[in-house]
């Protein structure tokens, strides 16, 4: 496989890959809106905090251990108690037990809640948009490279 063929290939999975990212950041973060658009807010209180400890090895063998630590947070919405564990965890805690927290619940079913801040929201659509910027124009670059490369040695 020529060079110039090769570059055109790997850019345009790069450019691809990009742009699916790139397309996931929007329905995320078009979702989190939705859901802060329509919910309720209330507060909340941390009630426990859970460490979840994840092993892997190198390529030198050694073992790394990897924790993080999960929210469990209570809130009481027209006298009814509701909990729920926030679905991303953080390196060191990012809340201490008892503290008081912002919640954000969907009013016709509490049992959906999330913690009601911007890196809790955003935290996802924030990542693969990242990935999507840098993915899609070094795609763009290696696949227009690529076809400049393959069009001079025809």
């Amino acid at each position: 496989m020529h060079n110039g063929r090769l570059l055109t290939l790997v850019g345009g999975i790069f450019g691809l890959v990009g742009l699916v990212l790139l397309c996931v950041t929007v329905a995320l973060a078009a979702s989190a809106a939705s859901f802060l658009a329509s919910a309720q807010q209330t507060d909340g209180t941390v009630v426990e905090l859970t460490e979840e400890t994840s092993t892997t090895r190198n390529r030198d063998g050694f073992y790394r251990h990897t924790t993080v630590w999960y929210s469990t947070v209570e809130f009481t919405v027209d006298g009814r108690q509701y909990s729920f564990r926030s679905s991303h965890g953080s390196s060191p805690p990012a809340y201490a037990k008892g503290e008081s927290i912002p919640v954000a619940y969907d009013p016709d079913n509490p049992y959906d809640a999330r913690i009601a801040s911007f890196w809790s929201a955003f935290i996802g659509p924030m990542i693969t948009g990242g990935l999507g910027v840098l993915f899609t124009p070094i795609g763009t670059i290696l696949f227009l490279k690529g076809r400049r490369s393959t069009g001079r040695r025809t």
